[in-house]
């Protein structure tokens, strides 16, 4: 099971704060993995490991996720029967 966000911002708007907020909301204990893409219009931006949302994005990271155009998401494990 995942958790998935995605947000379309106003031009020249940054989407980042808003989905590693979004996400933080998302997730719970048993996640494992988190990430989020971004796009300026000319490039993706994308960030992405295993932990949660805080153990996963740092300061570094969010200034490097650029743009007004994103996605983010969380994953939990899941077993089959």
């Amino acid at each position: 099971m995942c958790g998935i966000l995605g947000i379309v911002g106003q031009p020249n708007s940054h989407v980042n704060q808003l989905l590693y907020d979004g996400l933080t909301v998302l997730q719970h204990r048993g996640q494992d993995a988190a990430g989020i893409l971004t796009d300026t219009g000319s490039h993706f931006r994308l960030r992405k490991s295993n932990g949660l949302v805080s153990d996963v994005f740092f300061k570094r990271h969010m200034l490097r996720l650029e743009g007004n155009v994103g996605i983010g998401h969380v994953r939990y494990p899941t077993a089959g029967s």
